[in-house]
């Protein structure tokens, strides 16, 4: 009986690995003979095969191995996405859809707060007890708020993302438009082909063409000397190279609503200067750099509570006027976030010596 049963679990093992070759091989006989009753045979005499040897065994039983090919499904935000009206100075700028609700899981990230700007008090992302503005607020959370434990659940409602958070001792669900992954520098390091979206972006400020496909699904967001978070929507960004409208820009002497403030348009004051710096032989680029220059801000307080989070590239020229003792430096932080074709750059904010 043993020598039986170990002949049959090689043969079950044999139609298990060659089922293609099989079905394909009675398929030819049918073909040849014409007759479906041989064909009724063939598989017939197959599940007595298999039977026989699940039915035997004992101590000749031999182990099964077993396959788990289980897919997570994934959920990504839409590209008109905007931000969760119950966010104190936040609004809305899109009509809101027939609530479709899914659920999924992933593997939980860690994450933190994102683009809470940090120029109005107050400001915080509301925990609610589910996903969706229709259930009560359960927590709230600060900007730059970091280290959250996402359990890997998130629902979509209304086309917006929601992630299932720990809090302390509070389960909650935040607004996704305002969270994000945190990484270190050197998983970014090893994991992206962040370079190849620095020099696209700066390849796009160049030809003036191509914006769009590099920024991320939220929009690009510039903060630039002051607490006035910017935000260009992806449907703003095709013309955003030609627009000729003047602007008011802090500087480091004045807030944009000052007289003194600098005006231009986004490419004289922000496209233009970025190109000059990265462009420049001697500017270093680093991952999670902090690299500044003499009559600098602190280098804690030099990144924007709005950013913080976000995984950021370093590119600082050093300066090359030795008549000032090299106060013409300056520092770009390129904020980045992957998503489904690779990372995307989310925000800018450049840093200049101070008076």
């Amino acid at each position: 009986m043993g020598s039986r049963v170990r002949r049959g679990m090689i043969i079950l093992k044999a139609i298990y690995r060659e089922e293609r070759r099989w079905v394909l091989v009675s398929k030819a006989m049918l073909r040849v003979t014409g007759q479906k009753s041989f064909g009724r045979l063939v598989w017939i005499g197959l599940l007595v095969v298999v039977l026989g040897a699940s039915a035997c065994g004992e101590d000749d039983a031999e182990s099964t191995e077993t396959t788990n090919g289980e897919t997570a499904g994934s959920v990504d935000a839409a590209d008109n996405e905007s931000p969760e009206a119950t966010v104190r100075g936040a609004s809305s700028s899109t009509t809101a859809a027939p609530i479709i609700t899914t659920t999924t899981t992933v593997p939980p990230p860690r994450m933190g707060v994102v683009l809470l700007a940090p120029d109005q008090s107050n400001n915080t992302l509301n925990v609610r007890a589910g996903p969706g503005t229709s259930n009560p607020k359960v927590n709230e959370l600060q900007p730059a708020q970091a280290g959250l434990v996402a359990s890997g659940a998130l629902e979509v409602v209304d086309g917006r993302v929601w992630h299932e958070l720990v809090v302390g001792e509070t389960v909650g669900w935040a607004y996704g438009y305002y969270l994000t992954e945190t990484l270190t520098p050197a998983r970014v390091e090893e994991e992206w082909d962040w370079k190849a979206t620095i020099d696209d972006f700066a390849n796009a400020l160049v030809v003036g063409e191509g914006l769009e496909e590099i920024v991320s699904w939220r929009g690009l967001f510039v903060i630039r000397h002051d607490d006035n978070l910017r935000r260009w929507t992806p449907e703003e960004l095709s013309g955003l190279h030609t627009d000729d409208t003047d602007l008011k820009w802090a500087n480091t002497g004045a807030s944009a609503s000052e007289s003194e403030a600098t005006v231009g348009t986004w490419k004289q004051v922000i496209a233009d200067a970025f190109l000059s710096d990265y462009l420049d032989q001697d500017v270093t680029i680093e991952v999670g750099g902090l690299t500044l220059g003499p009559n600098a801000t602190l280098p804690e307080t030099a990144i924007s509570s709005a950013f913080a989070n976000f995984p950021w590239v370093a590119i600082h020229d050093p300066g090359d006027n030795e008549a000032i003792g090299g106060l013409d430096w300056s520092t770009w932080f390129v904020f980045l976030e992957m998503e489904n074709d690779g990372p995307k750059v989310v925000g800018l904010q450049p840093q200049v010596s101070y008076p």
